[in-house]
């Protein structure tokens, strides 16, 4: 019955500001447009949106596989079914803001996402925001992801079927069922997405190294979208529920896969529910929004000694979480070029955990606001200020700018100087971890600095975009958790890090005679990423890379179509990264670098299409994360039906 009112309340809620934005706001008769808001016609480059082509090349993948093989994101990953987490521009996974249509997804308790349970299936549009791009929530330090669904209408009957086999027992069935005509649309998509994930791996954990096949790693995900949507004369109604269920054995280390009676495994199950209302005029619109997420976490280890049977390690950890938002915001034209945008926010997160002393809440309360516009010829100016309250404490006042001039000598060539200052909570994992947790942290407080060059042609049959950024940024009162003499780490406010790189992007389309076609992008980026702070003088760090982050990462897409054959590849290339600042400690500072490579061939034949894929085509062994096995080379096989 609590997830029912919960849902009331959020209806009903929503429906009160909406009814309450008609009774005071008086409306002219007005089209509802795509783009109601009149746009710089120089835009800041603080946004990479991922290609429409690249969502549908791996819309059977997970999150983390698109952001490792398409985009400057460097992802921390487990393996398949295992936990994945973003490093992006050398921050940790917590610096990274996770966004579904602009509510945050973060957990409160861990304050991170795990891209390993988000569908690529499930989003209309990828973007990616750093710097300034990142100012109106707080929390993105390293950056954000954003994952939006779209509406459509008018499109008729919508039928979208994918079925996927492969190697290990891998089983994918993706479902998008729906109808759009006239001021209504209506579609759900459901996935399921299973493995046995039993692949063969030569183990470096044990002596003698030895060939040996991966147990107790299979996984079964699942969930179900329905969305819905209505157009009104001059508004927008649109509800959608995204349900999933996470049932994830995890296995062990490679020197520990000789004792076979340790049972890990994680259960997680979610609804996030949302309904927004828009309504549009001819200079501007409002966008009320609430949410309701209710999501429920179970993570559950049992180790025995393989002699004694005696239990050494127990845990069975449950959390569970509600989180309500309920956001305004207001974009409005209003002279010449310049534009408004304002919003306000507040977020009510309540999480019951075994590993908390009774139930924790936390209320945060946020106005932000943005001007934009060009102050003169070739120049568009964005200015913004964010201020927060947690728990009826201000946070302080954050701003942001961003100036972004076009070279008048060459029209193709634009440059964007941004500087920002943005801030992160605790998690309540840290604040009330028992044992352990620091209810006296203060909030990690960063200010980046960006400056970008972009040179973008298009023309009929070509077109050509060519991105370098380089930034500085520094986080004052980085959160570690530090070991104590009672046998249990505490986190505190302890580094100073001082993060640094560069950013490199291409994205090249040529349309050639007798039917060709030929894209490729590609990133590579710098990351230079180091503790500066006083206890790291005393620890002997001072200047090391952080762990896990690796200097140097890299990755390029190429699609050849000829009429209704494409043919894909993809490369990855990961650098150096260190587990351990002391490397005196046997096998654990070093993992070495690699280089995979994936190809995909495809045919349309009406109205399906049949693909055969092909990944870690040289059967690279590897390791991204130390002691977990990589699967070398595998196949699947994809077969599409669509309306």
């Amino acid at each position: 019955m609590k997830w029912f009112k919960i849902i009331g309340l959020l209806f009903f809620g929503t429906m009160s500001l909406v009814l309450y934005g008609q009774d005071t706001i008086n409306l002219n008769e007005a089209e509802v447009r795509g783009e109601a808001i009149r746009q710089a016609e120089i835009k800041p480059l603080l946004v990479r949106k991922l290609d429409t082509l690249v969502l549908e090349s791996k819309s059977t993948s997970t999150l983390s596989q698109l952001l490792i093989q398409h985009s400057p994101v460097f992802i921390k990953t487990y393996g398949p079914g295992g936990l994945s987490t973003a490093s992006f521009r050398g921050t940790t996974a917590s610096h990274t803001l996770v966004m579904w249509n602009g509510f945050q997804l973060n957990a409160p308790n861990l304050g991170q996402v795990d891209f390993s349970t988000i569908p690529v299936f499930l989003a209309d549009d990828v973007n990616l925001k750093w710097g300034s791009g990142t100012s109106d929530n707080s929390g993105g330090l390293g950056g954000t992801v954003n994952i939006d669904s779209k509406a459509g209408f008018g499109k008729g009957l919508l039928l979208d079927v994918k079925q996927t086999y492969g190697s290990f027992n891998t089983l994918g069935s993706f479902l998008t069922i729906g109808y759009a005509r006239g001021k209504v649309s209506f579609r759900v998509k459901a996935y399921r997405n299973s493995s046995d994930n039993d692949f063969e791996y030569d183990n470096v954990g044990v002596y003698p190294h030895r060939r040996m096949k991966q147990i107790n790693a299979d996984f079964v995900d699942y969930g179900v979208m329905p969305e819905v949507s209505v157009l009104f004369k001059n508004s927008i109604l649109s509800v959608s529920s995204w349900n999933q269920w996470n049932n994830r054995n995890l296995p062990t280390i490679m020197p520990n896969v000789t004792n076979r009676n340790t049972e890990e495994w994680t259960r997680d199950r979610f609804s996030r529910n949302s309904i927004s209302y828009k309504v549009l005029w001819e200079s501007g619109k409002i966008d009320l929004k609430s949410a309701a997420f209710i999501e429920k976490q179970r993570y559950f280890l049992l180790s025995r000694v393989p002699h004694g049977l005696d239990t050494v390690s127990f845990i069975n950890s449950v959390n569970d979480a509600i989180v309500l938002h309920q956001i305004a915001t207001l974009d409005q034209h209003l002279y010449k070029s310049w534009n408004l945008n304002a919003k306000l926010q507040w977020d009510n997160e309540t999480v019951r955990s075994n590993n908390y002393e009774g139930e924790k809440r936390r209320n945060t309360l946020s106005a932000y606001l943005a001007v934009d516009g060009s102050p003169f010829a070739n120049a568009t100016l964005k200015l913004t200020a964010r201020h927060d309250r947690v728990n009826g404490k201000s946070m302080g006042v954050f701003p942001t700018a961003t100036l972004t001039y076009r070279m008048p000598f060459c029209k193709s060539l634009s440059a964007t100087l941004g500087y920002s200052h943005n801030y992160r909570s605790p998690s309540l994992n840290d604040l009330y971890w028992y044992p352990g947790g620091n209810e006296n942290l203060l909030a990690e407080d960063g200010r980046t600095v960006d400056l970008a060059l972009q040179y973008a042609l298009k023309n009929d049959n070509a077109s050509v975009d060519v991105r370098v950024d380089g930034y500085l940024s520094k986080v004052h009162n980085w959160i570690q958790w530090v070991p104590t003499a009672y046998r249990f780490w505490v986190p505190e406010n302890v580094a100073l890090v001082f993060a640094r790189g560069i950013e490199t992007h291409f994205d090249l389309t040529f349309t050639l005679a007798n039917d060709w076609k030929l894209s490729t992008s590609g990133n590579y980026v710098f990351t230079l990423t180091t503790d500066q702070s006083d206890q790291a003088i005393l620890n002997d760090t001072y200047g090391k890379q952080l762990i896990y982050i690796p200097r140097h990462h890299a990755n390029m897409f190429v699609a050849v179509i000829w009429k209704t054959w494409n043919l894909n590849y993809t490369l990855e290339i990961t650098g150096r990264r260190s587990t351990s600042y002391d490397d005196e400690v046997f096998f654990a500072y070093d993992l070495k670098p690699y280089v995979l490579h994936h190809v995909a061939l495809g045919k349309q034949i009406r109205k399906f299409k049949v693909e055969l894929r092909c990944n870690n085509l040289t059967n690279r062994d590897y390791q991204n994360v130390l002691w977990r096995a990589m699967p070398g080379r595998s196949w699947e096989v994809l077969v599409q039906y669509k309306l």
